[in-house]
C-alpha cells in the first residue's frame, strides 16, 4: 500500500474562496464567485446548475495547487465525486408553477401536467444529473481513470474522497482529485427550515510527498460548520476538512468502514 499525499485544496463556501474561506463565514451564497473565472468552455455554463458550478471550479482550484499532476498520463488520472441529484435551478419550475397555482396558492397537479410542462425550462433536468461535475470536469482536465460519483446523501463527500484515497494507497492511480459540492440556498423549506448554504471542496491526491501526508490513526475531530455555513448536504464533511488543513490544523476522520485516519501538515 502506497502512502497518500495531498497536494491541493479547492474550497469554496460562504466565507470565501481558497484560504479566504478557512475562517469565519455565513449561510450564504460564495462571496465574489464568478463560475466563468474557472471554466474554459463559458458555452457549458448554459448546461450547469450552481452545485455543478461550484464542483467544476473547486476541481480546477484543487489541481492548481498541484504542480506537477499533467505530466501524469490521462488513464493514470482518477476523479471521484459527491453530490446530491438536485435537478437544475428553481426559477427554471417558476412558469410552470405560476400556470398550475390558483389565486389561493393551491397548486394544482393536473394543470402542472397539462399546462405546466410546456413551460419548464428545456434544460432543467439535464443541468442538474447528479454526475455533471464528474463528466464536465474529467473531460475539461482529460482524466480518464478510475472514477465514480456518489449520491448517498451526506455521506457521499465522504464517500468519494475515501474512495480517492484507496485508489492512490492500492496503485489504482497516480494522480486523483476527490471531493463534493452542494448547493441548498433557497431549499430551506424542504428542509424544515433549516437554514442553508452552498460550498464545494475538492482534493488532489498523489503518491508523490506533498503539504499533508494521509496516515491510519485517530486524528482531531472536524468541526461541526453547520452553524456559520448553514446545510451543506454531501458538501459538508469535505467543506470542514478543506477549512481545517487550510488554517494549518491536523484533521482526522472514519471512512466508511470505520477505519479512523488522520491528516497531517509535512511542513
Amino acid at each position: 500500500m502506497r502512502t497518500v499525499y495531498v497536494h491541493g485544496v479547492g474550497l469554496l463556501c460562504g466565507a470565501g474562496i481558497g484560504v479566504e474561506g478557512a475562517v469565519g463565514g455565513r449561510r450564504s451564497e460564495v462571496p465574489g464567485f464568478r463560475a466563468r473565472a474557472y471554466v474554459e468552455n463559458r458555452k457549458n455554463l448554459k448546461l450547469m446548475s450552481r452545485s455543478v458550478k461550484l464542483g467544476v471550479s473547486g476541481i480546477r482550484l484543487a489541481l492548481s495547487d498541484h504542480a506537477d499532476w499533467e505530466p501524469v498520463e490521462p488513464g493514470r488520472r482518477g476523479m471521484f465525486v459527491g453530490s446530491t441529484p438536485l435537478g437544475g435551478e428553481m426559477e427554471d419550475l417558476v412558469p410552470a408553477l405560476e400556470v398550475a397555482t390558483d389565486a389561493e396558492g393551491n397548486l394544482d397537479l393536473r394543470a402542472f401536467a397539462e399546462q405546466g410542462y410546456d413551460r419548464i425550462h428545456p434544460l432543467w433536468l439535464v443541468k442538474g444529473l447528479s454526475n455533471n461535475v464528474l463528466g464536465f470536469a474529467s473531460a475539461s482536465h482529460d482524466f480518464q481513470g478510475v472514477n465514480a460519483n456518489y449520491c448517498d446523501g451526506d455521506a457521499s463527500g465522504l464517500h468519494a474522497l475515501c474512495e480517492g484515497i484507496a485508489a492512490i494507497a492500492e496503485d489504482r492511480a497516480d494522480v486523483v482529485v476527490a471531493g463534493a459540492s452542494d448547493a441548498w440556498i433557497g431549499l430551506d423549506p424542504l428542509l424544515g427550515g433549516r437554514r442553508c448554504g452552498e460550498g464545494a471542496a475538492f482534493f488532489s491526491l498523489s503518491a508523490k510527498p506533498g503539504r499533508w501526508r494521509i496516515e491510519v490513526g485517530d486524528g482531531p475531530a472536524l468541526p461541526d460548520e453547520e452553524a456559520e455555513l448553514g446545510y451543506l448536504g454531501a458538501a459538508a464533511l469535505p467543506v470542514a476538512l478543506a477549512r481545517t488543513l487550510l488554517r494549518g490544523e491536523n484533521a482526522g476522520l472514519i471512512d466508511p468502514g470505520g477505519r479512523a485516519l488522520r491528516l497531517v501538515t509535512t511542513s
